[in-house]
């Protein structure tokens, strides 16, 4: 079994970039395209990782986290935007997300996280963590 990873992006062009790059390193991705079709995706599928952009129109990436809570779902939640003030505003929420990155996210320093956070193990077992 793969680790879910859910990113919920309303940039098709920074959702695809992202979801391939997950997936090339062997996650599962699941894609959202907004903060509303998000939640009903962590409802059904409880990933093991959130990547959720701060600014999508309905939801917001910060608001998302607090729903994902409010489902009492636990997850490594990351938040990522364009947007230096949301990046600000990102960081000072009590969201639960562990880690916020700027847009376009740097995949290397991506990588490196999740391999900090997961230790140096295979994405199929950090759904046991």
């Amino acid at each position: 079994m793969q680790a879910n990873v859910l990113v919920a992006d309303d940039d098709p062009a920074q959702l695809a970039e992202m979801s391939d790059f997950l997936e090339h390193a062997g996650f599962s991705v699941i894609r959202a395209h907004d903060g509303h079709h998000a939640v009903e995706l962590i409802a059904r599928h409880r990933p093991r990782i959130m990547m959720l952009d701060v600014n999508m129109p309905g939801w917001d990436g910060v608001r998302v986290a607090d729903a994902a809570r409010n489902l009492d779902h636990r997850a490594v939640i990351i938040l990522m935007t364009g947007d230096t003030d949301a990046l600000k505003y990102a960081i000072s929420t009590d969201c639960g997300a562990v880690m916020a990155f700027p847009k376009p996210v740097e995949l290397p320093k991506l990588m490196s996280f999740l391999k900090s956070t997961f230790g140096e193990i295979e994405p199929e077992a950090a759904v046991n963590l």
